[in-house]
């Protein structure tokens, strides 16, 4: 495993880090035996960032994490966000003061097993009040019980509003071959203000592991919406351009591998955080740590897919 530094905490963490989204059971059924040794695979394969959320199952990513992770080495790390309790079950929970903030946060250690969270983020995309969220973080920083804080976003100007006292450590972005958008504005900001760099769905909510055809349906929580209308055109369409992409596979890295390395080409990103749901996934996904791409890979890449063009 290779390490890279995450921005302004100049922690080492791993260039391959463990998404933990789907052990919480949104992406289908997941057994507690199952997710706890995807953890450990991955641990045993190097990863020391784990990336969950309070909203992941309601908690219950938080919880598996916590009964492997709970007593962590210092050289561990443990990312999870708040903002967002409730949302896919039309019942959102209201964070319009720095109270409800604390309270997430007071739960979140509890279900964690432990004392303070190392990065703690802001899960709303756009979220109306981030000052609400800066003063709570700041206080829960003071406090000790978070490390450092920073903000699940797809917009520039929502990481600038949370780096306006330039104490933002991370942003969490949606960015793979299919989502270029991040490229013009948001990466170039983070690197230059020294913010690491989370990348979710870095393999298009699977669609670039390759493993999927254009009959193929879904029942999870998270991607049933892909089986009708214009989503399923854009599913149709994804898969599409993952043929195309196979083409530079080999006998050395699957597509999954090109669609994490392509990630990691970009100096702005501190690491991608594909999902794991079991020890197999996780050992697929970390060794993608291990190779990077040549250039003229990367220009394959740009002819399939344009920079200009998301899918």
């Amino acid at each position: 495993m290779k390490y890279r530094r995450l921005g302004k905490t100049d922690w080492n963490v791993s260039a391959v880090s463990m998404g933990c989204w789907g052990i919480g059971g949104q992406w289908g059924e997941v057994t507690e035996r199952a997710a706890t040794e995807a953890i450990r695979a991955a641990r045993e394969g190097g990863v020391n960032l784990f990336d969950t959320s309070d909203s992941y199952g309601m908690g219950r990513s938080e919880e598996l994490v916590g009964e492997v992770l709970g007593s962590r080495p210092d050289d561990v790390y443990i990312a999870t966000k708040v903002g967002n309790w409730g949302r896919r079950l039309d019942d959102h929970f209201p964070y319009n003061s720095v109270y409800s903030i604390y309270e997430s946060c007071h739960a979140s250690l509890h279900r964690l097993k432990t004392d303070v969270i190392d990065l703690y983020q802001c899960h709303i995309n756009s979220p109306d009040n981030p000052e609400i969220f800066l003063e709570a973080f700041e206080t829960l920083k003071q406090q000790g019980k978070i490390r450092h804080y920073g903000v699940s976003t797809d917009h520039a100007d929502v990481v600038k509003a949370f780096n306006v006292g330039g104490d933002c450590s991370l942003c969490q972005v949606n960015y793979s071959i299919f989502v270029r958008e991040p490229e013009k504005e948001l990466l170039p900001y983070c690197r230059e203000n020294d913010i690491g760099v989370l990348v979710r769905s870095p393999l298009a909510m699977g669609v670039l592991t390759g493993k999927f055809d254009t009959g193929t349906t879904f029942d999870d929580q998270v991607r049933r919406g892909w089986n009708k209308g214009d989503a399923h055109k854009n599913f149709v369409k994804r898969v599409e351009l993952s043929r195309k992409l196979g083409a530079l596979a080999n006998a050395d890295r699957t597509l999954g591998d090109i669609a994490l390395q392509f990630i990691l080409a970009n100096p702005a990103v501190t690491c991608p955080i594909p999902g794991m749901k079991n020890p197999d996934q996780a050992r697929t996904n970390i060794r993608a740590a291990d190779g990077e791409l040549a250039e003229e890979d990367l220009r394959m890449i740009d002819k399939i897919c344009p920079p200009e063009t998301t899918t």
